[in-house]
């Protein structure tokens, strides 16, 4: 089976984006993307590739008849939609069984758990979960799958945790901040699975590369398994800036989600997120429940994809800082754009192939910041 036509709605957002990056560059397979996003709504990054054509389409008022025909000719449809147009994954699939498409990628994307609240023997499960399990119950009981004329991926992940948009959620993206605060729900040593989003991108591009691997199949993608204690550790050893805990017992958990009112006014309004799922994510988390055992994941399904763990993803953020603080140096002088040109792609080559050895990234970063020292000293004294 080849799938080489792909049409990806929510091609602008944050997940849409990254898998669109990734089709546009795979190196294993040409592919030809239709992207598709929201009438008036941001182009995509990758917008400008020459396997790339951008189409907006109203999502919410488009029917099965006419989905059919805009995906005539497509092999699969990987859908990157959240919020209210995620119900419009039903006629997307719907017509994309009427026009032969061959493989459907819900937009599944995440772990899913059932909060029990105190004294209640009842579970419980937040809206925005139910949502996801309800169209993931629907795609693979699509009447296409069940004829054998369509197949499914589902494809499970990590807390993305390089979210730039999250203050909340990630604060270790956030720059020119003096300090940082790792908001935390129970216990801060407790590991949980996290996700790059790029990383994400290239798995979703792998299961489209190698077909026959991921037909049918449920897979998990996490980057790593560590704990917020970790990350405050790491956090201060590479930023060299003070990281704080804010650790909050489960019983605020309970509390927020039964008042989403209740929570810390610092938290509210903060996130494209619901006050209450935070809490609930954080809860999990901090009561060790947010992670999946080995058999559950699938990163060894294609090893070509490394994971970009903690490690990785800090020195990736000062790597960029370092790239803004010489553009703003070049900005600022008229001179000498070359050397800052040779110092902003060092510090891209880090951010792009950085290993996980400690020295190696001190001694890369220490090179940088000689370079950029000199070149500084140099458009000075010109």
């Amino acid at each position: 089976m080849s799938l080489k036509n792909i049409a990806l709605f929510g091609a602008n957002g944050q997940i849409g984006s990254s898998v669109l990056k990734a089709l546009a560059e795979c190196k294993t397979q040409d592919f030809n993307i239709l992207a598709i996003i929201a009438p008036d709504s941001p182009s995509p990054d990758s917008a400008s590739s020459k396997n790339v054509t951008v189409k907006e389409i109203d999502l919410l008022h488009t029917s099965r008849q006419e989905m059919a025909e805009v995906l005539k000719g497509i092999d699969a449809v990987v859908s990157a939609l959240n919020g209210p147009v995620l119900d419009a994954q039903i006629s997307i699939q719907d017509g994309a069984a009427d026009a032969g498409v061959k493989r459907f990628i819900p937009s599944e994307y995440g772990m899913h758990h059932i909060y029990r609240k105190p004294n209640d023997p009842q579970g419980y499960m937040h809206p925005l979960w139910d949502a996801k399990n309800r169209l993931n119950e629907r795609a693979i009981l699509q009447p296409a799958i069940k004829e054998g004329k369509m197949s499914y991926t589902m494809i499970g992940c990590g807390d993305f945790y390089n979210q730039d948009r999250e203050k909340v959620w990630c604060p270790w993206t956030q720059k020119d901040v003096e300090e940082y605060t790792l908001h935390v729900i129970g216990d801060p040593d407790a590991k949980a699975d996290y996700t790059h989003i790029d990383d994400f991108g290239r798995y979703v591009t792998a299961c489209l590369c190698e077909p026959e691997k991921s037909e049918n199949q449920h897979l998990n993608f996490p980057s790593d398994h560590i704990s917020h204690t970790e990350i405050k550790q790491l956090l201060e050893k590479y930023s060299g800036k003070k990281v704080k805990l804010d650790t909050m017992g489960e019983e605020k958990m309970h509390e927020v989600v039964a008042d989403p009112e209740s929570a810390p006014k610092e938290l509210q309004n903060q996130s494209s997120f619901p006050v209450d799922f935070w809490f609930l994510v954080k809860g999990m988390q901090g009561s060790g429940r947010f992670w999946r055992p080995r058999g559950m994941n699938h990163n060894d399904l294609f090893a070509e994809i490394k994971p970009t763990v903690s490690l990785r993803l800090l020195t990736w953020l000062l790597s960029r800082d370092l790239t803004d603080m010489i553009h703003r140096l070049l900005r600022r002088t008229s001179g000498n754009a070359s050397r800052g040109l040779e110092i902003s792609q060092i510090a891209q080559t880090i951010s792009e192939n950085i290993e996980d050895k400690y020295t190696m990234i001190q001694r890369m970063l220490q090179s940088i910041l000689f370079l950029l020292f000199r070149s500084s000293a140099s458009l000075l004294r010109q």
